[in-house]
């Protein structure tokens, strides 16, 4: 069943790929190519580089996401290289060609990297890390929430379904459709909670409905824990907030249970576990800047934003707070809906949280949630997300998704039915559109299917097909991958009509 719900999630991920060459995709290509952190070749193509004299050029975001994606590009790179062997025109200066788009940036660096004869090697990279990278930690996330709520609930098809809904009906979707750090984030917190918390039922667990004391997680869970957390913040410094989270959460346990010193136990595994990639942080910036301790956006040229406060990081603003979470354009809850009423967890009795995460379990949730959407509101460069759609708060999305579990399951069908299928179609078509909700819902009801990587094709047909120019549809190979996936599923939807027999 896992297996069949990763093949699932890979493929369909896949089909979604969106073409976006993004700040991280030029390191990891000068990775794969000379193991270098430097981006030298690639000035002018995207705003978030910038030079340094004497040092080179370099992305102004942590290197995790970058470093991961290296790796199915260094794979991939003897086709890659293959194919421009074999076709030496595809890696020679282009003319310039039109990009039917309105945001002229787009056509500019389409333009740009014609000119350079970038733009065919740039694409493939760009699909070598989304298909050999995102796609997979996808499906890899989707079988984790599989499992972890499969011996909460002790009902595969309860857990099943859920799965399917995280994988679809969150974020997670939207953002894996091309290399980011913050979809990265988001796996590590979940895989993370579920190192730290366990899959006993609630009924096991819980120290309110136990006379014994829960089960304490092996060392080893605490360093694997750390060591994610400690990636989360290789990847991008919000995974801070998680860290410190996780990291107050663990000391509370540990004083509940153990008391005094003891207590500090269970955070000195976090921080042993963490140790190595936040090794890894500190040499990066020591290679790239000089100093092992100031981040990139400390030698970034200035900008609108990086002026406000501490290289772009200030206290909260009151619009941030509100477009964090609401905003069309990026805010969490349009996008996902449905995680509003992970806010009921709280409200349910303990027996009616069967399954669901313990009271203690939702403190960190929350608390981890709520220190997230506080630096995700403290960092001022938050305000361009309407360009990319919702980012800083997706790593919050596996944990409230789990804090929702019981109360869907808890609500009436046409309660749990009325949040499901609005949440599942505007993430269906913010992954297919890839622009604002209502933007994104309207071009799908009104003009059809899409998807990301044919439209981008569409928009440049003059300058590469032609014959897409006729706005070709894909509803043909959503019909191919139905009838692939029908093919996978067949065997466990007939299973139980052979045991009913």
């Amino acid at each position: 069943m896992a297996a069949r719900l990763f093949v699932t999630v890979w493929i369909v991920y896949s089909i979604h790929f969106a073409t976006n060459v993004v700040r991280d995709t030029y390191l990891a290509i000068s990775l794969g190519d000379s193991f270098s952190v430097r981006v030298d070749r690639y000035m002018g193509l995207h705003p978030d580089l910038f030079e340094i004299p004497g040092r080179g050029a370099y992305i102004n975001s942590n290197p995790g996401a970058s470093m991961l994606g290296a790796v199915p590009y260094a794979i991939s790179r003897p086709v890659i290289d293959g194919i421009l062997r074999a076709k030496p025109e595809l890696a020679r200066p282009k003319p310039p060609a039109t990009y039917s788009d309105p945001r002229p940036n787009r056509t500019r660096f389409m333009n740009e990297s014609r000119r350079r004869g970038l733009d065919v090697k740039l694409g493939l990279a760009a699909a070598s890390m989304h298909a050999g990278l995102m796609a997979p930690l996808g499906a890899l996330g989707a079988v984790v929430m599989f499992l972890f709520l499969r011996a909460r609930l002790r009902d595969e098809r309860k857990a099943l379904w859920l799965a399917l809904l995280y994988a679809f009906g969150t974020p997670i979707f939207f953002r894996s459709a091309f290399l980011n750090q913050n979809a990265i984030v988001a796996h590590a917190a979940l895989l993370a909670y579920v190192l730290l918390t366990g899959s006993k039922p609630v009924s096991e667990q819980d120290t309110y409905q136990s006379s014994e004391a829960p089960e304490v997680p092996a060392p080893s869970r605490f360093v694997g824990a750390g060591a994610l957390l400690g990636l989360s913040v290789l990847c991008d410094y919000s995974g801070v907030a998680l860290a410190v989270a996780f990291g107050l959460w663990t000391v509370w346990q540990g004083w509940k249970r153990d008391g005094g010193a003891a207590a500090l136990k269970w955070p000195l595994l976090l921080i042993a576990g963490a140790a190595g990639p936040m090794a890894l942080l500190f040499m990066y910036q020591w290679a790239a800047f000089g100093n092992p301790l100031l981040p990139a956006q400390a030698y970034m040229p200035s900008t609108e934003f990086s002026v406000r406060g501490w290289h772009g990081f200030d206290f909260p603003t009151p619009r941030l707070l509100f477009a964090n979470l609401f905003d069309p354009t990026f805010g969490l809850f349009a996008f996902c809906p449905m995680l509003l009423a992970a806010f009921a967890a709280p409200l349910l009795k303990d027996r009616e949280r069967e399954g669901g995460p313990t009271g203690t379990e939702l403190v960190l949730i929350f608390g981890a949630s709520t220190a997230l959407y506080i630096f995700a509101s403290s960092v001022q460069f938050a305000a361009l997300q309407f360009n990319t759609g919702v980012r800083y708060m997706v790593p919050a999305a596996p944990l409230l998704f789990i804090a929702l579990v019981p109360v869907l399951l808890r609500l009436p069908r046409w309660a749990s039915l009325a949040l499901v299928i609005p949440t599942v179609a505007v993430s269906w078509s913010v992954a297919m559109a890839r622009e604002s909700v209502p933007v994104s819902l309207s071009r799908i009801i009104y003009g059809g299917f899409e998807l990301p990587w044919l439209t981008v094709l569409q928009k440049m047909s003059g300058a590469y097909v032609p014959f897409l120019a006729e706005h070709p549809s894909p509803v043909p190979l959503f019909l191919l991958v139905g009838l692939l996936l029908w093919l996978i599923w067949r065997p466990v939807v007939r299973k139980p009509a052979i045991a009913s027999r």
